[in-house]
Order: C-alpha cells, then structure tokens, then sequence
C-alpha cells in the first residue's frame, strides 16, 4: 500500500483492449443479460488468440468449471498461460513451440558447484551402514561445521556467508527430518508454511527483503479490484484486499519514511489438497503476482514459487510485447520431510535452485529501491528521454458480491 504514496492510483481500465471481455464477465455474475464483447481491431496475434478462447466460451460460462473460469479470468488478463489444459488449442502448437523457450531455463534446476562441495561432506558422517541416512548426524555435522566458523569469526577472520546460509538450511531441514515419518501426513498447511519461511528466512537473513506470512493482504489486488468494481460493478465502495499465504517484500527509506513494496506471492497448500484445488491456487498465483508485475514497471519479470506442502513448482511470468507470459520455469524445488527425501536433498538441485531464485529476488529488489530512490526529472526532460508506458492490462478478479 505505501506503492501508492509515488504512484497514481487511478487506474485507466476503460483504455485497455480487453474493456468489454471484463464487463462481459461482470454482466455474467451479476446476471445482467449477457452481451458477446466485440473484437477490437488492433489486437496482436496472441491477443487475438487470448480474445478467441476467451469469447468462445462466454455462452456456456455458467457450466464450466472452477478451473476454466479461472483460466478465463487469466486469459482477461491478457496473460498467456501456455500449460492450462487447453493451452494448445486456444494458441496452437507452433506458437506454443514459439514461447516456452522464453519461459524455461533448465539451468536454474543444475546442481551448483559450491552447494555441491559442502553437501558431498555431509552424506559420509550421516550414514549408517550402507542403508540407513541419519538426520541427526547431518545436523550435527552442519552444526559443527557452524561451530568451528564461528570461532574463526571470533578471531576477526572474515567468513564465508554462503557456506553459512547453505549449512543453517541443513541444519534446519535436517532436524525437521528427525521426527517419526508417521507424523508428516498430521501436518497442517500452516505447518508446513512455517518451515518454507524458516528457509527464507535464512536466505534472506540481513538483506532489504523480508517474507510476511498468515494470510496478509495483498495491495495489489486492492487497487486492481477497486477499478474493476467501479468500471464495471457500478459501485464506488471501498472493496478488501485479497489474502495471501506467502508475501516477499523489500523495504527502502524515502523522503523519512520506511516503505514495504511487494514483490512476489507464493501461494501454499498443505499436502492433502485435492488437484483441483492445487490447480485453482495456480491460477490464483498468476493473477495475484501479474497484479504486483503491473505495479512494477522497472521489473520485465516475477519468478514465483506455487507450493503444495514441501513441493514447490517453479514459475516464471514475465513481460512479451503486448501480453504476458506464464509457464513452468525449472524442475520442483522439493524441500526434505523425510530421511530418505533428506538424502536426496543432497544432490543440490533444489538447495542450488533456492540460491538463484534468491539472487533473482534480491536483483530485482534493488531496481525497484533504485527506481524509487531515482531524483525526479524536471516534467520537460522526462517528456524528452522517457518512453511512452506500455498499455496496461488489469488484472480480472472474481466480482464482489454486492447486496441488493
């Protein structure tokens, strides 16, 4: 909300090429009699294609399920979604071959080189035999390790952060994986939302960005549905913002005052959840972090974690043209519960993909605080050097309930 301190808060939702598509789907729940919106004439390729699959399916919108009408409410958003089940049909295989390259990055899943070289010292110590992984003696492992760097930083030696962070994560993760397996499938969504913010906690330890947790609301979607309420709802009352499990911020001091920006939404459920359910938090994710992307004019991208209890799908939305982009960016990131998930763990691919999801978090952390801390331009000379903004898109939010 303090975004809205630099930024104008109106909206100009009656500009964007998707006006009716919105007003459509506001006439539908509302049930007001229903109009086909009209198809703009200046709409490129894959809004076309965005506006064809969306159109098609307005006469029996009422029928589809909960999964379809939130793929509708992404593709209002002018967001191409390329794994939702019909992605091949509304874009065709060519286009789809086109874009996933743009999306993924086989890279960031690659065991790193400097993760790996701790790791290896672990599995030695922790194993019994040649069946049985030990937690416990992982984590006293990493916690000696954490003993003897302390003690040389006590002696004035600098020391090396990274290998820190790596080897409290294995502590933590480590411990966790000492409790009776029995017990995993008790653990309850704000269980398991808790261990992923202990991880960030430690992967961001001492820098500008901090995690908030327990259903906070998310600015973003406030602003986004205020404008679509009053364009299209006919009312003008103050609606809330939308919760959410997992939100990453960055903080920067402005003209005296401290500043929370959000940057990402990672959205969580527990490991029971149904795949319908798993499936609508995507879209939910989509829609909440293109909320935060469109605030964010400086950033061409979010990388986004969509979790069900330790497994974490890697997502990456980012900025094409005219429209956006949507897909799965890498492997899972999969967090241990389990002995035998803990050994695992130690190939470093999930831990490897942690740090670079870090590093991303933190470079676009610091041009948002850049492009907020920028001096002014005198309004003739931003006229002159400063690009004209690129059309903008709401984000479509389910309509609020209004009492009659």
């Amino acid at each position: 909300e303090d975004l809205d301190d630099l930024q104008s808060t109106e909206i100009a939702t009656r500009g964007h090429q998707f006006f009716f598509i919105f007003r459509t789907l506001y006439d539908l729940h509302h049930r007001r009699p229903l109009k086909i919106p009209p198809r703009p004439s200046n709409l490129t390729d894959i809004q076309g294609k965005l506006f064809t699959f969306i159109a098609s399916k307005l006469l029996r919108f009422q029928m589809l399920k909960r999964v379809q009408k939130k793929d509708i409410f992404v593709a209002s958003s002018m967001i191409a979604h390329l794994e939702h089940d019909e992605a091949e049909v509304a874009f065709g295989r060519d286009t789809l071959d086109e874009l996933a390259p743009l999306v993924v990055d086989e890279a960031f899943s690659v065991a790193d080189g400097e993760v790996m070289a701790i790791l290896n010292k672990v599995e030695k110590p922790a194993m019994l035999g040649h069946w049985k992984f030990d937690p416990k003696r992982a984590r006293l492992y990493a916690t000696k390790e954490l003993g003897l760097m302390a003690d040389v930083e006590l002696n004035g030696i600098t020391v090396d952060e990274h290998k820190v962070c790596i080897l409290e994560i294995l502590r933590l993760l480590a411990g966790k994986c000492e409790k009776p397996f029995v017990d995993i499938p008790k653990e309850t969504e704000s269980m398991t939302v808790r261990v992923w913010e202990d991880v960030f906690d430690l992967l961001f330890k001492g820098s500008a960005v901090s995690v908030t947790t327990g259903e906070t609301g998310l600015a973003a979607s406030r602003k986004e549905r205020e404008a679509n309420e009053q364009a299209h709802g006919g009312v003008e009352a103050p609606v809330s913002s939308r919760k959410v499990d997992f939100l990453l911020l960055t903080s920067v001091e402005h003209q005296r005052k401290l500043l929370h920006i959000e940057i990402a939404d990672y959205e969580h459920k527990g490991s029971l959840a149904s795949d319908e359910d798993v499936a609508v938090q995507l879209r939910k994710s989509i829609r909440h972090n293109h909320a935060i992307l469109s605030r964010l004019p400086v950033l061409d991208e979010i990388i986004f974690l969509d979790i069900k209890g330790y497994t974490a799908q890697v997502m990456r939305l980012r900025r094409h043209g005219s429209v956006f982009l949507c897909g799965t960016m890498a492997d899972e990131i999969v967090l241990p519960a389990t002995p035998a998930q803990l050994k695992q763990f130690l190939d470093g691919r999930s831990l490897s993909a942690l740090f670079r999801l870090r590093d991303h978090v933190l470079q676009a952390a610091m041009k948002v605080q850049e492009s907020i801390l920028q001096p002014k331009r005198p309004p003739l000379l931003t006229r002159i050097i400063t690009p004209p903004p690129a059309p903008r898109t709401p984000t479509f939010y389910t309509p609020t309930k209004h009492a009659k």
